[in-house]
């Protein structure tokens, strides 16, 4: 399944790539996100807990990142596990980072393309693809909201 999207914020894109490499900030914008850290300069571990209609699928997620442009691209993929029910996900993740040279902001374009294996796949492209485009729109809202908060507050850019 593939998602893409796109999210204004009113950030410079340096400040903007600044939160994707940082997994602890990066979790605060992530829907779900219970916890992430940095095992190393390209990876990282992760515990979400996401709502999928009737139940809460907790699950531990590894991220790679396989690519990075400073400040412009990024490529990452993440797999991960439900930690009570057999299945796996896959999500490969590609970001933009396009300044907007008329309000020093930045447009924050994505693409996701997830997959899943076993019980999680069995709950339907439907719920799965409906719960995907839910949290992409939270995420991106909450990207513009972490900027637009930043922006208000003086001293902190």
């Amino acid at each position: 399944m593939k998602l893409n999207g796109a999210v204004n914020v009113s950030a410079p894109r340096e400040e903007v790539w600044q939160l994707f490499m940082d997994p602890t900030q990066l979790c605060r914008v992530v829907p779900g996100c219970e916890q992430a850290q940095r095992v190393d300069d390209t990876h990282y571990e992760a515990l979400l807990a996401v709502k999928i209609q009737f139940m809460t699928i907790r699950a531990r997620a590894h991220g790679t990142l396989l690519e990075a442009r400073e400040p412009d691209h990024l490529v990452a993929e993440m797999v991960g596990e439900p930690l009570a029910m057999a299945g796996a996900f896959r999500a490969h993740l590609v970001v933009d980072l396009i300044p907007i040279s008329m309000t020093g902001g930045t447009e924050v374009r994505y693409t996701i393309e997830l997959s899943m294996l076993g019980r999680l796949a069995s709950l339907g492209e439907a719920i799965i693809r409906a719960t995907a485009n839910r949290l992409a729109s939270q995420f991106a809202a909450n990207v513009a909201q972490l900027f637009s908060a930043q922006a208000q507050e003086p001293g902190q850019r």
